[in-house]
């Protein structure tokens, strides 16, 4: 079948289920949810699936908001997966467009499934909590969730149209320190000031700034101080999160930090609890660039205008890096602020994950997905050359 011929069918399918989506996708918008607590959003999603028969597994790996939408009654092969990404920002809303993401998946998939309902192989929409923080994929794929899929993808707003962005594996740790309150005015030095220790922390930390490499990154709050300003501080906490293109050396920083804490607790006689999170740290990911030359050519045959920049500007981090390593993977962005420079993660993007141009993106990014699993799903040699590609890369890491 022809490119025109496909593009045609799929946006037939599309221009019929367009109006509810971007219904869907606004809702979901004005109903935020954080990581691990996207019950509405899920339920939303499911019920969807459900609508549109497919068959639907939730609690995966455990996880109440995970879920799988397949389009067979059992997984098949070849088997593709959208990834919805779900989750919200604390006080920001959906200033990373993960309600873009959710429904552009929700649509590619339904989308993809009504136009070639003889479609060999199995659609799947894999609900994903916790992009934000948590790791809602790794532990999915510790889990084996997304083993069977021979490619998985998902398109992410931007404020630029690119196919290839890297990202920077990411550990989080958690510091606690323990020391003993005391009147702040009467009797301090009967007190052991737990803040202080965690204060000395992030003056240790700046001072190892000048040991790491260029991209790498390390960020961190204060979420207890104490309870009062006449009260020596028994309990101070913290965050910190370190971000290195390699997993090893954000992991070698991430004992820095820690070492950093110790350090300082010991110093006045407070006690340190450090918990870094190996177990859930983020992976850099690998886009299979055997897959992103064919998603490529899809943008600009659709009329998806691509300023593809350097691959390692504005880095992040995202639990699909964990994914990339397993299975041949994309994470290509779409503009949603044309013209402009707006930041994910603030406001101004929050309120661009809503507007015209962002629903418009999304419909693009629907018929994009669908064109890309239609390809995958009927050319056994590319997704031959896409596995044949992770192999060497693993072998490489």
């Amino acid at each position: 079948m022809k490119f025109r011929e496909i593009k045609t069918r799929l946006e037939n399918v599309l221009a019929e289920n367009e109006d509810w989506l971007c219904e869907l996708a606004l809702k979901i918008h004005q109903e935020p949810e954080i990581s691990f607590n996207e019950y509405k959003t899920s339920e939303l999603l499911v019920c969807q699936l459900l609508n549109n028969g497919f068959k639907v597994k939730t609690r995966l790996a455990g996880l109440p908001t995970a879920f799988l939408g397949i389009s067979r009654k059992d997984k098949s092969h070849p088997a593709i997966g959208f990834l919805a990404e779900m989750d919200a920002l604390s006080g920001l809303g959906h200033a990373c467009g993960h309600n873009l993401i959710a429904v552009s998946s929700l649509g590619a998939s339904i989308v993809l499934r009504k136009a070639f309902p003889s479609l060999k192989g199995s659609i799947e929409l894999i609900g994903c909590p916790a992009e934000e923080r948590g790791g809602g994929k790794v532990i999915m794929n510790n889990a084996g969730v997304f083993d069977h899929l021979d490619f998985a993808m998902l398109i992410h707003p931007s404020n630029r149209t690119e196919i290839y962005k890297l990202s920077l594996a990411l550990v989080e740790i958690e510091l606690v320190f323990i020391g003993k309150s005391s009147h702040a005015s009467a009797a301090p030095e009967k007190g052991i000031n737990a803040l202080d220790a965690l204060v000395q922390t992030f003056n240790s930390v700046n001072s190892l700034r000048s040991r790491l490499s260029g991209h790498s990154r390390i960020n961190g709050i204060i979420t207890d101080g104490g309870k009062a300003p006449n009260i020596i501080p028994d309990r101070a906490r913290a965050e910190f999160w370190v971000r290195d293109e390699s997993l090893d050396r954000a992991l070698e920083y991430a004992e820095m930090v820690a070492n950093s804490a110790r350090a300082s607790a010991l110093a006045i006689g407070a006690k340190a609890r450090v918990k870094i999170r190996q177990e859930l740290a983020y992976a850099p990911f690998v886009p299979n660039r055997t897959a992103g030359a064919v998603l490529w050519e899809i943008y600009e045959r659709i009329g998806i205008k691509l300023e593809q920049g350097d691959e390692k500007a504005e880095m992040g981090s995202t639990d699909l890096g964990n994914l990339s390593w397993r299975v041949p993977a994309l994470h290509p962005t779409i503009a949603i602020t044309p013209g402009r420079e707006v930041a994910p993660h603030s406001v101004e993007f929050a309120r661009a994950s809503a507007s015209k141009q962002g629903l418009e993106a999304m419909k693009k990014a629907i018929l994009a997905m669908a064109l890309m699993g239609y390809r995958v799903m009927t050319d056994s040699n590319l997704r031959k050359k896409m596995k044949a590609e992770l192999r060497e890369k693993r072998k490489l890491k």
